[in-house]
C-alpha cells in the first residue's frame, strides 16, 4: 500500500487493482485501523479524492474519520514518527483539502456534445436511433435515479448530406430536445469515408471564436464505444456539473473509450503481419516531422490473446508471485521462451496469505506460467488466460509502409502543371493520391479529368466505384505551386503542407519526456477535450518549460493547428480516417474521480479491447 501510494502520488498512476486494494481496508477499517493505522489513514485519502467530488458532506465525514483514527493511533502509539515520515499523509491531506477549496470557487462553465449521423442502420446492420442519449443517466431527471447529466450540455449532430444518409425523424428530435440544454443539427457533405473526423473538425471551424468550455466527441453509437454504463463519460459529466475551478483546472483531456495509453507506441499492423505501426511512424512524421524513434521509444513486442476458462499448467521459471494483469505480463516478456503466458483469477490458497512480503490487501490474481502443454479446461470458473505472441524487430517492408501520407485540398476546375517524378501514368483517385505521397516533396497534388457527378440514387458503393474509375496523375506544379482554370471541369486535389508550429512542438534533443504529458491533442473521437490548456500539458509546453525557467503559458488546445490546415481536415477525411485514435492518450495527473473503477487504464489496441496490447513498463514493487 505504502508503495502503491507514493506511485499515486508521484505519477498519477491508479490501476483497478489499487482501487480493489482501498476497498478492502475500508471494508474492515475497524480492524485496519488497530493493526496498522497508517494503511487506514492512506486509504481513506485516497477514497476521500474519489467521493468529495460529488458526494455532499465526503470531505467533514472522511476527514472526521481520518482524525479520530489518527489522535486515537497516536494515544496508542501504535503509529509513530517514522510512520508520519514513511508515509504520504501530509502530502495526501493537503491534496484533498486543496481539492475541497477549488470545488467550493464556482465557475461558469459549458459543454457541448459533437457527433456525426448518416443513417438509422449504420454498415453493421445496427439500428441507430441515439436511444442511449434519452436513458439514464443521461435523459430527463428522473428523481431518485442517476440521470439528467446532459441537461447543461449542447447537443450537435452532423447530419451528414450523402445521397446514402437518411436524416433523423423529427420524433427522435424532439425526445432529444428534452434531454440537454439545447440542440443543433448542422447539414453537412464530409469526406465520404469517415464522414466522423470531418465533423468534429467542422464544429471546431464553425466555433472558432466561440468554443465551449468542454468539447465532448462521441460517435452516434457511443455505447458501443465506451461500453453501456458510460463509465467515464458518466464521471467527467458529473465533474463538469459541478461548475467549480477544480473541473475547469483538472479536466483537460479524458479519452471516453479509456485508452490511457501511456507511452507513443502503437499495435502491430491490423492486417496480421510483423510490421510494426506503420500508421504510427505515418502519424508522428505528419505531425512532428521526423521519425518518432529520435525520442529514443521502443515499440510494444508482444500481443496477448485473451482465453476465458482455461489455465496454462506450471509456473514459469518456478515463479508463483502474483502480479496484476499488465505486471504479469511484462514480467512475462521478459522470461521469453520460458513463459508462454499469464493465468488469472486463481483462487488464492490460504498459506499465499501468511509469512512476510505476501500482498494481503488487493486482487492481484496473475501468474505467469510455463505453459509448454498448452491451454487447459479451467475447473475453476473466473480463471481465464492470456497467450503471448512476440516477434523481433520490424522488417524492411513494415519501414516501406511508413509513408507519410498528406491532407489534400480539393480544387474544382482547375489543374497543376507538369508530371511528379516524369510519372504520367492515369489512375483512380485513391491510388493517385497513394502515389503522391509516396513522392513526397516532387509532388503537390493530382489532378484529375472530371469530378464525380453526384446523383440522389448514388450509394457509397457506386461514390467509391467512381474514385476507382477517375482518370487521375500526379502533378509537380509549378514553382509556386499554382492553380490554373481547366477549360475541361478538371478536378486537382492539392497537397497541404504540415504545420511547422507542430512540426517544431517537440524538440529532437529531448530524450524520452513525459509521453503522459506529450500526446495532449486530439486526433479521434470518444473524448473529453477543454477547449484551452491552463497549466501546461502539451508537447509545446513540456519542451518550453524545460527550456525556461517561467510558468507556462495558457495554450489553446483545440485550435493547436491553424485555422487552414482544421479547414483542410474538415474537408478530407482520408488522412483523418488512417491516423484517428492514435494519440487518444491523456496525463495521468489528472484527478482520481476520473480514474476510480474505470477497468482499462492500460490498452494498446482498439477500442473496447482493454488489454490486448503490451508496451514496456516498470513492474510496481508491492
Amino acid at each position: 500500500m505504502l508503495v502503491r501510494a507514493r506511485a499515486y502520488y508521484r505519477t498519477g498512476l491508479f490501476e483497478l487493482a489499487d482501487a480493489d486494494r482501498v476497498a478492502y481496508i475500508l471494508a474492515d477499517l475497524d480492524s485496519i485501523s488497530k493493526m496498522c493505522p497508517a494503511v487506514a489513514l492512506q486509504a481513506l485519502l485516497l477514497k476521500l479524492e474519489d467521493n468529495i467530488v460529488v458526494q455532499p458532506g465526503a470531505f467533514e465525514a472522511l476527514m472526521s474519520r481520518y482524525t479520530s483514527i489518527l489522535h486515537q493511533a497516536i494515544r496508542d502509539q501504535t503509529i509513530t514518527p517514522q510512520d508520519m515520515n514513511n508515509w504520504p499523509l501530509d502530502y495526501g491531506a493537503e491534496r484533498v483539502l486543496n481539492i475541497s477549496r477549488a470545488l467550493a470557487i464556482p465557475r461558469r462553465l459549458t459543454a457541448a456534445v459533437v457527433m456525426n449521423y448518416c443513417q438509422v442502420v449504420d454498415r453493421w446492420g445496427t439500428s441507430q436511433l441515439l436511444t442511449w442519449l434519452v436513458e439514464p443517466p443521461f435523459g430527463e431527471p428522473i428523481e431518485g435515479v442517476e440521470s439528467g447529466l446532459l441537461k447543461n450540455a449542447e447537443l450537435f449532430i452532423y447530419q451528414v448530406d450523402w445521397p446514402w444518409c437518411q436524416p433523423l425523424a423529427e420524433e427522435v428530435l424532439d425526445r432529444l430536445r428534452v434531454c440537454v440544454k439545447e440542440l443543433h443539427v448542422v447539414t453537412y457533405r464530409g469526406g465520404p469515408r469517415r464522414e466522423e473526423q470531418t465533423a468534429y473538425f467542422k464544429f471546431i471551424l464553425d466555433h472558432w471564436d466561440s468554443l465551449p468550455d468542454f468539447t465532448i466527441f462521441v460517435h452516434p453509437d457511443a455505447d458501443e464505444h465506451q461500453g453501456q454504463r458510460f463509465l467515464a463519460l458518466t464521471r467527467a459529466l458529473k465533474l463538469i456539473n459541478t461548475q467549480s475551478q477544480f473541473a475547469s483546472d483538472a479536466l483537460g483531456y479524458y479519452p471516453l473509450a479509456q485508452q490511457m495509453v501511456v507511452d507513443p507506441r502503437r499495435t502491430w499492423g491490423h492486417r496480421g503481419t510483423d510490421t510494426f505501426a506503420s500508421t504510427w511512424r505515418r502519424f508522428w512524421r505528419r505531425v512532428f516531422g521526423h521519425a518518432w524513434e529520435d525520442l529514443g521509444f521502443e515499440e510494444p513486442r508482444c500481443m496477448w490473446e485473451k482465453h476465458v476458462g482455461k489455465f496454462l499448467p506450471k509456473h514459469a521459471d518456478g515463479i508463483s508471485r502474483r502480479h496484476s494483469v499488465p505486471d504479469a505480463k511484462l514480467v512475462c516478456r521478459r522470461l521469453g521462451n520460458a513463459c508462454r503466458g499469464v493465468t488469472c483469477g486463481t483462487s488464492v490458497d490460504a498459506s499465499e496469505l501468511e509469512g512476510p512480503g505476501r500482498e494481503k490487501f488487493g486482487q492481484a490474481s496473475c501468474t505467469v506460467r510455463e505453459g509448454s502443454e498448452g491451454l487447459s479446461a479451467s475447473p475453476e470458473a473466473g480463471e481465464f488466460s492470456y497467450v503471448k505472441t512476440c516477434r523481433g524487430k520490424p522488417s524492411d517492408d513494415g519501414q516501406r509502409e511508413a509513408v507519410a501520407k498528406s491532407t489534400y485540398q480539393a480544387a474544382k476546375r482547375s489543374f497543376l502543371l507538369g508530371f511528379a517524378a516524369e510519372d504520367s501514368v492515369a489512375r483512380g483517385e485513391a491510388e493517385a493520391r497513394r502515389r503522391c505521397d509516396e513522392l513526397g516533396d516532387l509532388c503537390t497534388g493530382f489532378t484529375c479529368e472530371k469530378s464525380i457527378q453526384v446523383t440522389p440514387e448514388m450509394t457509397k458503393k457506386d461514390y467509391q466505384e467512381a474514385q476507382n474509375a477517375q482518370s487521375c496523375t500526379v502533378r509537380a506544379g509549378s514553382s509556386s505551386s499554382e492553380l490554373f482554370e481547366s477549360p475541361t471541369e478538371e478536378l486537382t486535389f492539392v497537397k497541404v503542407s504540415p504545420s511547422p508550429k507542430l512540426q517544431e512542438a517537440v524538440l529532437r534533443e529531448t530524450t524520452k519526456p513525459d509521453a503522459n504529458l506529450l500526446f495532449q491533442f486530439y486526433t479521434g473521437s470518444q473524448s473529453v477535450v477543454r477547449k484551452d490548456l491552463k497549466g501546461g500539458g502539451s508537447a509545446f509546453d513540456v519542451c518550453e518549460a524545460r527550456s525556461q525557467a517561467k510558468p507556462r503559458a495558457r495554450k489553446d488546445r483545440l485550435r493547436w493547428w491553424p485555422r487552414a490546415e482544421i479547414e483542410a481536415f474538415a474537408a478530407d477525411g482520408v488522412w483523418c480516417s488512417d491516423t484517428t485514435g492514435l494519440v487518444e492518450a491523456t496525463s495521468t495527473l489528472g484527478p482520481l474521480f476520473l480514474k476510480w473503477g474505470i477497468p482499462t487504464f492500460f490498452s494498446y489496441g482498439d477500442e473496447g479491447d482493454e488489454e490486448k496490447w503490451e508496451g514496456s513498463r516498470e513492474v510496481p514493487d508491492f
